[in-house]
């Protein structure tokens, strides 16, 4: 009886510390909320970026996630601890109003989903990103990017090449950023107007959103690099391995999204970036730069 009594007793005293680890590395207050009007229900984490400051341009990161993922909470413990605001949203009650889930069916959640952001977080931030929830984030080069434009310019990014910026439109695959002028445009001027946006229940999100923000006077910007390299990859970083033989790099340097992440490319993407330090590497960049 008594070997009993201790092996139970310590058997509750290690659950009691793994709780207290699981409690300890759980992101911040989660608020979630739903509205019965609406057909997406959405949740909510006001988290700090980490190189804020008073000058820091302000995002939000809108993920669009849906029943069948369970990347939200890897989000919040990775890359989504570095916006300023973390807002998910999906189509967990999208029967009401008759949508399936399905690629051409897009669009009508989009507009659904930029109308929120824009009726609730408007004022507060001064870019507005929207990705996956199967996407990674870096989010300082994000704000790097976004410096050397004016939110009160009406403009978006997102993976393009040359051909797509000839054409006037961006992909959405690995994320788009819309600065708030150019959402102020869309709500304003393009939605509920049938001549500039499509107010159909069907609709496929890259072409609607291209004719939609064109029509509203919206610019689609160029996002890749100096070198003509993409930022926004619709594909996983590991994928370059895997695409060419060729010598030179495939992806820009200063990379923002990759989208097809699994949750453990979150956990080693965040590693490689935040916590590993190649020994002595610092050292050899002072003399090249020498």
């Amino acid at each position: 009886m008594l070997l009993k009594f201790l092996l139970g007793l310590i058997c509750g005293i290690c659950l009691s510390r793994l709780w207290q680890r699981v409690r300890l590395q759980r992101p911040s207050q989660l608020e979630t909320s739903s509205s019965s009007s609406s057909s997406f229900t959405i949740s909510s984490s006001s988290l700090t970026v980490g190189l804020n400051n008073d000058n820091a341009t302000r995002i939000l990161c809108l993920v669009v996630a849906s029943p069948q993922h369970t990347h939200a909470a890897h989000i919040e413990r990775t890359w989504g601890r570095r916006c300023n605001k973390l807002l998910f949203m999906g189509s967990q009650r999208g029967k009401n109003l008759n949508i399936r889930e399905r690629h051409t069916n897009s669009w009508p959640k989009t507009r659904y989903q930029l109308q929120h952001v824009y009726h609730n977080y408007y004022e507060d931030y001064d870019w507005f990103l929207k990705v996956p929830v199967d996407t990674y984030v870096i989010v300082e080069n994000l704000q790097h990017f976004l410096q050397g434009y004016s939110p009160e310019t009406p403009i978006y990014f997102g993976s393009n090449n040359w051909e797509q910026i000839k054409q006037g439109h961006v992909s959405g695959a690995a994320g788009y950023v819309f600065s708030k002028a150019a959402l102020h445009r869309f709500v304003n001027l393009g939605h509920g107007n049938g001549n500039l946006c499509s107010n159909r229940n069907y609709g496929i999100e890259h072409v609607e959103i291209a004719r939609c923000f064109r029509n509203a006077g919206v610019a689609a910007g160029n996002s890749q690099d100096e070198e003509g390299l993409p930022r926004f990859l619709p594909i996983a970083p590991y994928a370059q391995q895997t695409l060419s033989n060729k010598s030179h790099d495939l992806f820009s340097n200063s990379a923002i999204s990759f989208h097809y992440s699994n949750v453990r490319d979150f956990y080693m993407i965040e590693y490689i970036i935040y916590r590993l330090r190649p020994f002595g590497l610092r050292q050899m960049q002072r003399i090249s730069q020498k």
